[in-house]
Order: C-alpha cells, then sequence, then structure tokens
C-alpha cells in the first residue's frame, strides 16, 4: 500500500493523523459506507444488463454516466430507507434464512432500478433469473461474519457453525448461474459465474480458515464488478475513489489494509 510507505504506522506523522481520523472512521461505520461496493456494484450489474439488451455489442461505452450515476443514487437512496427501517436486516450476528431471502429481494431492487427501462418486461425476463441466483450465493456467504481482533492482529470468523450448508447454498446457486447464463447466451453472467465457482469450492473443500472466505467474500463480487466495468467504464472512477477513501481511513485509523486483495496483513510493508 503506497500510503503505508508515505506514512509508516511508527512514525510520528502517522500517530498524529490517527488522532484526528477517528471522525471519518465513525462515518464510515455508521452510515455502512462498505455496503455501498455491493449496492453499487448490484445497480451497474443491472444497468450493464440493460445495455446488452439494447445492443449485444455495447462495449467500452462513456456516455452512459449520467444515466447511471442518476440509478446510483436512487439505489443508494433505497438502501437508506430500507436499512433505517429495518426492512434491508444488516447485522453482525447470523440471520434467519427467511430475512436472507428478503434480503435478497431487496438486493434484486438494485438490480432492477439499474435495468430499469421502457422496455424492461417486455423482452426476455427470464434473463433476471442468473442473476437473482448470483446475487443469492453471494448473499449466503456473507453469514460468515469476518472481524478484526487489534489484540491478535488478525481477523477472526464469528462461527463456522452451518457452513457445509451455506458453502453449498452458495456454489449451488452459482452454478445455477452458470449454467442458465450460458443457455440464455448472456457473456457477462455466464463467464462471471464460472470464474466465481473456484471460490465456494475451495471453501468448501479445504479445511477451514478465515482466507478462505475472505477470498470468497471479495473476489466473485470484484470480479462482478469489473465484468459490468466492461460496459460502463466510468464506473471504475467511482469504484476507485470508494475503494482507495475506505481503504486510506481504514488504514490511518486501524493500521489495516482493508479492503485489499490479500488475505492476510501486510505488516511488515505498514512498518517499513
Amino acid at each position: 500500500m503506497i500510503l503505508a510507505r508515505l506514512i509508516p504506522k511508527n512514525s510520528q506523522r502517522y500517530q498524529d493523523i490517527n488522532k484526528n481520523v477517528s471522525i471519518y472512521a465513525d462515518l464510515v461505520e455508521k452510515f455502512n459506507i462498505l455496503h455501498l461496493f455491493s449496492v453499487w456494484i448490484i445497480t451497474i450489474t443491472g444497468f450493464s444488463y440493460m445495455l446488452g439488451q439494447l445492443d449485444r455489442y455495447s462495449y467500452w461505452e462513456w456516455s452512459g454516466y449520467i444515466d447511471g450515476t442518476i440509478r446510483l443514487i436512487l439505489s443508494t437512496v433505497l438502501f437508506y430507507v430500507t436499512t433505517n427501517t429495518k426492512i434491508l436486516k444488516l447485522s453482525n450476528t447470523r440471520i434467519k434464512y427467511s430475512a436472507l431471502f428478503f434480503n435478497s429481494i431487496i438486493g434484486f431492487a438494485f438490480f432492477l432500478i439499474g435495468a430499469a427501462n421502457i422496455n424492461l418486461f417486455s423482452n426476455n425476463i427470464i434473463g433476471f433469473l442468473p442473476y437473482f441466483f448470483v446475487l443469492f450465493s453471494g448473499i449466503v456467504i456473507y453469514e460468515f461474519k469476518i472481524s478484526y481482533n487489534e489484540e491478535n492482529d488478525d481477523w477472526e470468523i464469528d462461527s463456522w457453525k452451518n457452513n457445509i450448508s451455506l458453502l453449498s447454498i452458495s456454489l449451488l446457486f452459482m452454478s445455477l448461474s452458470a449454467i442458465f447464463g450460458y443457455q440464455l447466451d448472456d457473456p457477462v453472467i455466464s463467464t462471471v459465474s464460472i470464474v466465481s465457482l473456484f471460490f465456494p469450492t475451495v471453501a468448501l473443500v479445504w479445511p477451514n480458515h478465515v482466507r478462505h472466505i475472505k477470498r470468497l467474500q471479495f473476489y466473485p463480487l470484484f470480479i462482478l464488478g469489473m465484468f459490468s466495468c466492461v460496459r460502463s467504464p466510468w464506473f471504475l472512477i467511482i469504484l476507485w475513489l470508494l475503494f482507495f477513501t475506505i481503504r486510506s481511513i481504514n488504514y490511518l485509523k486501524y493500521g489495516i489494509t482493508h479492503p485489499s486483495f490479500g488475505v492476510t496483513q501486510e505488516e511488515p510493508l505498514a512498518d517499513a
């Protein structure tokens, strides 16, 4: 991380900044800013789907940034309305399967906000199925609650209870998404699902370890976002700003590199 090289954790400059960054870290936590990654990526996935329906060969289209940004704003409003009214369940503990289903419905609403146009329900409604499947697959694996233990300087999972069931459900629905996406000739969702199948498979087959769950919770969402950006490249700028803003705040406040492409703490780099 470049910031860790510029402002090492053991430096006086880091200590001075650390005292003043708490207000920003509290805002990130209070307003669930980290969840906007999922909300926005799902919305732009719907937007990419809509562009593909209008023109199968749509690629690297910059002109839709105003339309897409409006949809992101609408999804953000829906996110905060549903979380404040407790319709969308965000919890540090596991929730009921019924709540998981309702969360999937709300998550699919973000997709529909992105996909909506005047002909939304007149063409290929069944094409929504693989997207709902992959969405549900992702929501299930977030039942593993990962937290950072400052004392041990490591990431921990709250519980491995029902891990076989949760991982099997995730793998099943991701497989269904790949099959339906292939049959429906959707190059985006079929490729995303097939590539992402590796992550729940590894977590299911290999012995329990937090790094497998961290990969499972990060990379399929990242892959979905990157494939969606093939049709909406302007979204890369928004993702980059959100990613590095939260990453910088977490480093300056807690000394951790999060979110991250890695699955372990890089303390030697941070203290260099």
